[in-house]
C-alpha cells in the first residue's frame, strides 16, 4: 500500500497532479477505503525488514515474491527521489545543490517519537551530502544518530537564522511541535515530504511531495 501511493506520487508529479488532494478526495468514500500517504521512504523496525523474511523463506520453496521485492525497490528509492526534487526546487532559484545550505527537519521515522531505526531521513541526508550540500538537521527528539558507522550531530535548537540562511528546508518528519507557520514565513523554500504544512495558508514557497 505504501509503495503504491509512493509510485502514484512519482507519476502525479509528472502529471502536475496534487497527490494529497487525490487521496483526500478518495477518502470521502464512506466505506472500504483506508488512506495511505506518500513520504520520503519507510522506517521503523518492521515494515522495511519483516516482509523480506518471507521473501527469503519463499526462495527455499522456489518462489519469487515479486510484489514484495518491487514494493521494496519503490520505497527504498524514495530518499534519492526526495533529493532530486529538492534539487529541482533549487534549480528554479538558480542555486546548485553542490554547496547549497540544506536544513532537514526531523530524522525520526515517524512523528513525535525519538526512534530513528531505518528512518528514510538518514538516507535523505546521505544523498544530500553526496551531492555536496551543506546539510544540517534538527529533530527535537534526536540530538544525534549513528548511521553506517558515523555519528551525525544535529543542531541543538531550531533558530530563526537557521531557517533564514537555508537555501531549502526539507521536512522529513512531521513533528507536531514544529511551528509550521514560522517555518514557512522565515524559509526561502520548503520541500514538505509529509504534507505537514497542510494548514499553512501562505503556500508560495512550499513544494509538496
Amino acid at each position: 500500500n505504501i509503495a503504491l501511493v509512493n509510485e502514484m506520487a512519482l507519476i502525479f508529479e509528472r502529471m502536475d497532479i496534487d497527490t494529497w488532494e487525490v487521496i483526500d478526495a478518495a477518502a470521502t468514500k464512506p466505506y472500504g477505503f483506508m488512506p495511505f500517504y506518500p513520504g520520503p521512504g519507510i522506517g521503523g523496525h518492521c515494515i522495511p525488514l519483516d516482509p523480506f523474511y518471507l521473501t527469503w523463506k519463499a526462495r527455499e520453496f522456489d518462489y519469487h515474491t515479486r510484489l514484495i521485492e518491487t514494493s521494496g525497490e519503490i520505497n527504498t528509492g524514495m530518499p534519492e527521489y526526495v533529493v532530486d526534487r529538492a534539487m529541482k526546487v533549487l534549480n528554479r532559484n538558480k542555486t546548485a545543490m553542490n554547496g547549497a545550505k540544506v536544513l532537514v527537519l526531523g530524522v525520526a521515522y515517524k512523528s513525535d517519537i525519538d526512534d530513528y531505526r531505518e528512518s528514510p531521513a538518514l538516507n535523505v541526508i546521505d544523498h544530500l551530502i553526496k551531492q555536496g550540500a551543506d546539510t544540517t538537521f534538527y529533530d527535537p527528539y534526536i540530538s544525534e544518530y549513528k548511521h553506517k558507522g558515523k555519528i551525525h550531530k544535529g543542531a541543538e535548537k531550531l533558530t530563526d537564522d537557521m531557517l533564514k540562511n537555508a537555501d531549502i528546508v526539507v521536512i522529513c518528519t512531521a513533528h507536531s511541535c514544529f511551528d509550521y507557520d514560522k517555518i514557512q514565513k522565515l524559509s526561502k523554500e520548503v520541500f514538505d515530504t509529509r504534507n505537514a504544512m497542510k494548514d499553512v495558508k501562505n503556500r508560495s514557497n512550499i513544494e509538496l511531495l
